[in-house]
């Protein structure tokens, strides 16, 4: 980090904050003349799956379940239903050893939607972000170690999130926004897909407007475009470089669904793929392949290579075994992990887990209705003294601002001797 805004920014402070600033200056400079002896390395290799259904008839409650990827006996490896969610969660985003999940509850409408923060070592809730009352908070996008965005679909808005206040700071408005719903992030920009459809009672039917890509600059907050898509754009995720690729899902009958690749540098339409289908949900490796759900009616996996822009896979030639998914990721082995529900809820639903070579690993026995699934490599750390997922300056302040004090469970306390001094600001400041 750049060293001389790191001291400006210590000196800012208020003069009763001189000795907190001292204290952080000494940390910082004896860090670099210590071993990293005390650096801690119990690492966790997590699969952390939400379990979405949620009906009072079934007894059946809406929860996480924590897999331990290292874990030989996949019985031992689950802690099925371990933390209670309630409602509908939507989607789950994970930085270090916190979970973020938003949900809202869609009968009521009342007080639950909000954004979750969950101590995966510790397995508790630590927190709640609230969202506006009927927003429906649906994807997350994480912008930096303060700052989040949220898309609200109810409300047609992207609600901006400061993790360090746990509160909204600002709400993103535009005319472009229609039932906001996935996002993703790249080159500093957020895209937001708009499916723009709307229940029509008296036709019992959905009805679909124009979709769309709205392209946020993360920086300013600020509506940069609009790009028009096919019908019902909802998923979206980019490869890490200079594509974004937005998935449609048509109107589930006479239009089939698409593939759209845009160009991040232009935001210009590269290509648009027709799936002769309704996909389900997709994920990329880091070859840039895709692999795509053929969605019910083609239960499989797909394979679309993005470098190529051809079939590896397509709707004669799928991978029938790890049809009905309904969340994927990649992990950094390769791995694909592939959730598929039981929405009936009288049994439990699995994770599988497909190698590279398109053979199955494991499956898992989880809970009720396995939807979205997250991997997350945890190193036990207790630098993060408030909790955000991230070691950064607020550790640094609360720690100083505790220095001196002595007794159980103080904030602070990083290595749990039961005293706050000069050990517990190296270690917060060599994570920094």
């Amino acid at each position: 980090m750049n060293k001389v805004f790191f001291f400006r920014r210590l000196f800012s402070f208020h003069s009763n904050y001189k000795l907190h600033s001292l204290l952080l200056i000494s940390a910082m400079l004896f860090t670099f003349l210590i071993s990293f002896t005390f650096a801690q390395t119990d690492v966790q290799n997590l699969a952390v799956v939400v379990n979405a259904l949620d009906n009072a008839d079934l007894n059946v409650i809406s929860s996480l379940s924590i897999i331990d990827l290292d874990e030989p006996n996949l019985k031992r490896a689950v802690d099925a239903e371990v933390i209670t969610i309630g409602d509908v969660p939507s989607d789950i985003l994970i930085h270090g050893h916190i979970a973020y999940v938003s949900r809202f509850d869609w009968l009521s409408g009342m007080f639950s939607d909000s954004i979750l923060m969950i101590n995966l070592e510790r397995q508790e809730i630590v927190d709640v972000i609230p969202i506006q009352s009927g927003a429906y908070p649906q994807s997350l996008a994480l912008i930096n170690s303060n700052k989040m965005y949220v898309t609200c679909d109810n409300v047609h808005q992207v609600h901006v999130v400061d993790i360090g206040s746990r509160s909204v700071t600002k709400i993103i408005t535009d005319a472009s926004l229609n039932k906001t719903t996935g996002i993703t992030v790249l080159n500093g920009k957020a895209y937001v897909t708009n499916p723009a459809w709307e229940w029509d009672a008296a036709a019992g039917k959905s009805i679909y407007h124009q979709s769309s890509v709205t392209v946020i600059d993360t920086q300013t907050d600020s509506v940069l475009s609009s790009i028009p898509m096919p019908i019902n754009a909802g998923g979206i995720l980019n490869d890490g470089d200079s594509t974004v690729i937005v998935k449609t899902t048509g109107d589930y009958g006479l239009i089939s669904g698409k593939l759209v690749l845009i160009d991040a540098t232009t935001d210009k339409i590269i290509k648009t793929v027709d799936l002769k289908m309704t996909p389900g949900s997709f994920a990329i490796n880091s070859q840039k392949q895709l692999f795509i759900q053929g969605g019910w009616a083609n239960r499989g996996l797909l394979i679309y290579d993005l470098p190529t822009q051809k079939w590896i896979r397509d709707k004669s030639d799928r991978l029938a075994e790890f049809g009905g998914g309904s969340g994927m990721v990649f992990g950094p082995d390769g791995n694909l992990y592939i959730t598929k529900p039981n929405w009936a809820g009288d049994g439990f639903s699995t994770m599988l887990v497909m190698g590279p070579d398109e053979t199955l690993i494991k499956t898992y026995q989880l809970g009720h209705g396995t939807d979205k699934v997250a991997l997350a490599r945890i190193v036990s750390r207790n630098e993060d003294v408030n909790d955000d997922g991230f070691v950064d300056i607020t550790d640094l302040v609360i720690v100083s601002q505790n220095f001196g004090q002595s007794g159980p469970g103080i904030i602070g306390d990083v290595n749990g001797d039961g005293l706050v001094n000069i050990l517990d600001l190296i270690s917060v400041a060599q994570y920094f």
